[in-house]
């Protein structure tokens, strides 16, 4: 890692558990389809350690990207694609002071995105790792 900094923050918790609760349901609803869908199909714990050993693959991969490890990119496209945010007043400010502001995955820094990306998948490899020998 670049810096010797604390891996996970308070206010990373949201973020956290949005990602993995997603990242979950995805990995359960391939698991069941493919259960359902596919004739003579490996049996579903054998599906639950492929998916356990891709999120395991994704969690490697985002470490070597928090290590250092940068893939050239052509031209950032994203930015081009944000849509700007509209210039007229929509209200005044102190209506909103006492509000809890909550983050969300994109108002993270790309370090900080890193490490909640990278402990999602590693969530979700356990899970599916457990499931492997459960099912």
């Amino acid at each position: 890692m670049k810096t010797k900094k604390k891996l996970f923050k308070r206010y990373m918790l949201r973020p956290f558990i949005y990602m993995a609760a997603f990242r979950l349901m995805l990995g359960g609803i391939f698991l069941l389809a493919w259960q359902q869908f596919i004739r003579n199909a490996p049996g579903a714990n054998m599906i639950a350690g492929f998916l356990a050993a891709l999120y395991l693959l994704f969690a490697f991969l985002i470490y070597l990207r928090m290590d250092g490890l940068a893939i050239p990119r052509i031209k950032n496209y994203r930015s081009k694609m944000k849509r700007k945010d509209p210039t007229e007043n929509l209200g005044n400010m102190a209506d909103h002071l006492d509000d809890d502001t909550n983050i969300t995955y994109d108002d993270l820094e790309d370090d900080e995105k890193d490490a909640c990306s990278f402990l999602s998948n590693l969530v979700c490899a356990a899970v599916f790792l457990v499931l492997s020998f459960v099912l």
